[in-house]
């Protein structure tokens, strides 16, 4: 009988293009730290991926995650330097992500539709979202510059057609 209704369900039949699922939008990559990163290193990651927050990993489960305006913040107390280049570099007080740590990560099913996770995003002040696979692994991250270059694709798709 389940293999009736798998073949019945209407997102495989009739897919929502205006919603799809997120595994059809995410970023593959998962960009990620651990409790023990530094934030001079947590900093490069966003930087180089251009993200405001990193998901924080043990042994490959999210634990929660870190906020660019708090490795700002600390910068500003003075809790981190900046060196001779644009990195932040950590001081003596050893400031890792265990230290600016928010929970609970925001998680997202990779079969979860897009416009649900952005009212989740945007209901809970997000600027992503850790996407898993059947609650066991993470498979990528929804961010804006996803949820963008989906966005733009579709409308080129309209401009295309027209």
């Amino acid at each position: 009988m389940s293999e009736l209704r798998d073949s019945l369900d209407p997102d495989r039949l009739a897919p929502d293009a205006a919603n799809p699922a997120v595994r059809s939008v995410m970023r593959d990559e998962v960009v990620f730290c651990l409790p023990s990163t530094p934030i001079d290193a947590i900093a490069k990651l966003m930087a180089d991926n251009d993200l405001t927050e990193l998901p924080v990993l043990i042994d490959r489960r999210p634990v929660g995650y870190v906020l660019a305006r708090d490795i700002v913040e600390r910068l500003v107390e003075g809790d981190v330097q900046v060196a001779g280049s644009d990195l932040v570099r950590q001081s003596p007080t050893d400031v890792t992500a265990s230290d600016i740590l928010h929970t609970p990560p925001l998680l997202a099913d990779e079969k979860d539709r897009l416009l649900d996770v952005l009212a989740s995003m945007r209901r809970q002040e997000r600027q992503s979202a850790l996407v898993m696979h059947d609650d066991e692994r993470p498979v990528g991250m929804i961010t804006a510059r996803e949820v963008a270059a989906h966005l733009a694709g579709r409308l080129q798709g309209v401009a295309g057609s027209a």
